[in-house]
């Protein structure tokens, strides 16, 4: 566990890797320039770049599309224009959907090269970057092609969160609302506690109205999370499927509708209370208290709030090919109460029924 005080500066173990809290200006005097090719998006690039200014540059493009066969060999044919060979870095500045890419070239380059990732956004921070998942997309479909490979080291600089737009830092959130759910009461109430302040100063507020102190220490009780459960099961045979709380669902709604992970992972979470609420396994209070904190941070509830208006076949074709599927039956992950979830073993045909017939 993250000592919850620990200064900023305080480098923390993680399975694979290393967190270091530090500003993205120090690192350009501790990284070697001429080996560390850095791959950022343009705007991340253009937020952060003076501060790597003599590194080599692979530009990819903001968002899930950077996750593509065609992004990765357009990387693979920068690595060999630079004639990067194994002794070479590979620093992933932005978000998760560049460290995923960036991963699975580092994974794969010459059979492996050095990761590190410095995540910008709060999605990044607190879960794309921890536990050493690297995924590739095809044909919309999610991490279907993917490799673990753990980043040597994870520079946070918690100043970055307070750039991003609220559509962005309240995607984030929805991860780290998720690891309360996991985690439980104290972290929970933690979070409804920040959230009583945005509403007593203002709900616009967020992101800049939490104070670096209660950023921090979100950040670093959101990775103790899921870095206590990557600990026990690094490669997902057990335990670390509950980190897909939201996510059978939440993937689905990602590829029909196009909307943010996290605004998709938060309708996933109510669906899944409501799934567990409808077969008797959680009380409808606790649903509604789930909901209400996502709904305080700006996340959506419901499929009609990202604007999906189409029928719902599309969902449960794409939940027939989520890769937790094994056979005709589903690792879902079903709420009962705040700190306990678990892992059910669900028919395929149950889900899309669901989804079909009692998701409004």
């Amino acid at each position: 566990m993250q000592k919850e005080n620990a200064g900023l500066n305080e480098v923390q173990r993680n399975p694979g890797s290393e967190i270091e809290f530090c500003s993205l200006a120090s690192l350009k005097d501790r990284l070697p320039r001429q080996t560390t090719a850095v791959i950022a998006d343009r705007r991340v690039h253009a937020l952060y770049g003076k501060f790597f200014e003599e590194f080599p540059l692979i530009q990819v493009p903001a968002g899930e599309p950077a996750k593509s066969y065609s992004e990765l060999l357009n990387l693979y044919k920068a690595l060999a224009e630079m004639e990067a060979d194994r002794s070479w870095t590979l620093l992933a500045l932005g978000g998760g959907s560049t460290s995923d890419l960036a991963g699975f070239a580092a994974h794969t380059w010459m059979r492996g090269v050095r990761l590190l990732v410095a995540p910008t956004t709060l999605l990044a921070m607190t879960d794309a970057s921890l536990g050493g998942k690297n995924g590739i997309d095809l044909e919309g479909y999610k991490n279907l092609v993917g490799s673990f490979h753990f980043p040597e080291i994870i520079y946070c600089d918690i100043d970055t969160l307070y750039s991003l737009d609220a559509g962005q830092f309240s995607s984030g959130m929805a991860e780290v609302i998720k690891h309360a759910v996991l985690q439980g009461e104290s972290t929970f109430a933690f979070l409804e506690s920040l959230a009583e302040k945005g509403r007593e100063s203002s709900p616009a507020n967020f992101p800049a109205g939490i104070d670096r102190a209660d950023m921090l220490r979100m950040v670093r009780e959101s990775q103790a999370v899921k870095l206590n459960i990557v600990a026990r099961d690094p490669k997902e045979q057990n335990e670390r499927r509950l980190l897909n709380l939201g996510h059978t669902f939440g993937h689905a709604i990602e590829k029909v509708t196009g909307a943010l992970h996290g605004h998709s992972v938060a309708v996933g979470m109510v669906i899944a209370c409501d799934y567990a609420v409808k077969n008797a396994l959680m009380d409808a209070n606790t649903a509604d208290r789930i909901k209400q904190l996502l709904a305080a941070f700006d996340l959506p509830t419901n499929l009609e709030a990202l604007g999906y208006r189409g029928g719902r076949k599309a969902l449960s074709d794409a939940i027939r090919l989520d890769k937790k599927r094994g056979g005709p039956r589903m690792n879902f992950v079903v709420p009962r109460k705040i700190g306990l979830v678990e892992i059910h073993s669900v028919d395929i045909e149950i889900l899309t029924n669901f989804i079909e017939k009692e998701v409004s």
